[in-house]
């Protein structure tokens, strides 16, 4: 099955984002080919210029606390692992701390003239060859050890952000609630009462592509045929997932 995730809110929005770029830069950042330097650094430049834009951490802590909060209950369940399920409690309760005293200011990338030299150029098309940023050439130069300590070391200040959000969605999508849905003449449309976002499972077999518009309370979904541009598939049997 291809799964294709859509968010029903700006804050999923912002939590899918990021959680797209942390899997970029954790992806690249072992180096192990030449362009993974560039994939991690434009990564990383997209995530600080997220995270300048919005605070993601208000948004988080809510949903942490809430989700803490229904924790509680399940542990009246007769059949509910409850060690698994405290110590769960436990390490959110240290994510959320930790996220309390997190500074939103990024001024580990500011202080860095190496960082700010670099930002500017990787916006530009084509802006990394060795003439544009000899710095960046540079730095690939040095050994592989070099360069990997650098990487993880200029991750490490969204680590905390990086974690409880992973662990988050995690939740979320193991809590999804799924169905099986038909989609007549390619097009489905339905409700939604209090979900973050929606997710469409499709048989590759099928050949086609869901297109999904949407908010919190409605939701549309046309298929699209792969091997057609522009041209809807016929009828359609997905799976939905509610989260």
């Amino acid at each position: 099955m291809i799964s294709f995730e859509y968010p029903l809110t700006e804050k999923s929005r912002c939590y899918l984002r990021f959680e797209s770029l942390f899997l970029q830069i954790k992806q690249s950042m072992g180096l192990d080919h030449e362009s993974d330097a560039t994939a991690y650094f434009k990564s990383l430049f997209e995530l600080i210029e997220l995270s300048d834009r919005s605070d993601i951490r208000h948004d988080l802590i809510k949903d942490l606390r809430a989700l803490l909060e229904d924790m509680q209950s399940w542990l009246a369940w007769e059949q509910a692992d409850t060690e698994a399920i405290k110590a769960l409690m436990v390490e959110i309760s240290e994510l959320i701390s930790t996220l309390l005293v997190m500074s939103k200011q990024l001024k580990f990338f500011k202080d860095s003239r190496f960082l700010t030299s670099l930002k500017q150029r990787f916006f530009i098309p084509g802006g990394c060859c060795n003439f544009d940023l000899p710095q960046f050439h540079f730095w690939q130069a040095q050994p592989i050890s070099v360069q990997k300590a650098d990487a993880q070391k200029w991750f490490e200040h969204f680590d905390v952000l990086e974690r409880a959000l992973t662990l988050f969605l995690k939740m979320k999508r193991h809590q999804g609630i799924k169905s099986k849905q038909r989609a007549k003449n390619a097009f489905y449309q339905g409700e939604v009462e209090h979900a973050l976002f929606i997710i469409i499972n499709v048989d590759p077999a099928l050949q086609v592509y869901p297109m999904i518009s949407g908010h919190k309370h409605r939701y549309s979904v046309r298929f699209m045929n792969a091997n057609a541009e522009n041209s809807h598939a016929d009828y359609i049997e997905f799976e939905q997932v509610f989260c």
